[in-house]
């Protein structure tokens, strides 16, 4: 069921559909499986960084991420626009192909780019190594620079997110809604700055997990607009195909997660944009349990964490 997460399932799902540089690579006439060609790009990586005693946050598509310095504002979504100071280059000889600041909408940028950008927190400096499968694939690109098949290296800053005007709108009226709704239940909660107010019925005295710790913990989801039953209940944990990092989440699972100790319990009142945004969720049978730009109350046990 993580298909209800905007985390690692839903993000290669939608990244297949607006890869340029996976299409070239899939369209290629070089006799090279395009799969193979990635594998064998992503152990050149891992076998780079192994012998430099490099550590890197990995990715399961084959992203690797060297971070210098950790961010504290949230992950890009794919509808924001990125502020980003790069330095591109090539990984077989270092070259640099291209330098600058860059401002734009994360769906218009390279496939890794897209996987780095939702996974990093705003304010991190990186160094992320991008299969060509994830660049710009066989076509290569900037008229010669970039060759076919070749593994890219970006030094980035990452410096702002800029949430749409809709989004923000959106957010403003969804905060008044679970305002309201607090005062009329005389619930007491801590409202934080990203819109989520809420409540720790129960606080643990084990670690409070990071941005790239693997939690386990359980859930259930309640609509704000009636908070007499579960609609959803789910529990999760790291498996070997499921890293199950607070990152893998939707925004409102990061906030939550962050400020919850191991052994924790609390109640968290998640704005819409915040939680599944403008895409109705359903069960199995395909009758809709969350509606679109619904305002959600979330109970979350946290049970373990495994730092990383």
């Amino acid at each position: 069921m993580k298909k209800l997460f905007g985390g690692i399932a839903l993000n290669a799902l939608a990244l297949i559909g607006l890869s340029l540089g996976l299409t070239s690579c899939l369209d290629s006439g070089s006799g090279t499986d395009p799969l193979t060609q990635l594998q064998n790009e992503i152990s050149a990586i891992d076998n780079y960084l192994s012998d430099n005693n490099i550590t890197a946050i990995t990715d399961h598509r084959g992203i690797r991420m060297v971070i210098t310095e950790l961010g504290t504002g949230l992950p890009a979504k794919f509808t924001n626009t990125v502020d980003v100071d790069y330095v591109g280059k090539l990984f077989s000889d270092g070259k640099t192909f291209d330098q600058g600041n860059t401002k734009g909408l994360v769906t218009n940028y390279i496939d890794g780019w897209k996987i780095a950008l939702t996974t990093l927190p705003v304010g991190s400096k990186a160094t992320l190594y991008i299969p060509s499968y994830w660049g710009y694939g066989t076509g290569g690109a900037g008229n010669g620079s970039i060759p076919a098949n070749a593994t890219l290296v970006f030094d980035i800053i990452f410096n702002k997110v800029t949430e749409s005007t809709q989004d923000i709108q959106r957010l403003t009226a969804d905060t008044v809604a679970i305002s309201e709704y607090l005062d009329s239940k005389s619930i007491e909660a801590i409202k934080d700055t990203t819109g989520v107010s809420y409540v720790i019925d129960v606080l643990g005295t084990g670690p409070i997990p990071s941005w790239f710790d693997k939690v386990t913990f359980n859930y259930t989801v309640r609509l704000l607009t009636d908070d007499s039953k579960v609609v959803y209940e789910e529990s999760l944990e790291p498996t070997s195909d499921f890293y199950s990092r607070v990152v893998n989440f939707n925004h409102g699972w990061k906030i939550a997660l962050q400020k919850l100790p191991k052994g924790s319990k609390g109640r968290f009142y998640i704005p819409s944009g915040l939680g599944f945004g403008d895409v109705k969720q359903t069960d199995q049978s395909g009758i809709t349990t969350i509606p679109a730009n619904s305002n959600i109350i979330v109970e979350l046990q946290l049970t373990d964490v495994v730092q990383e």
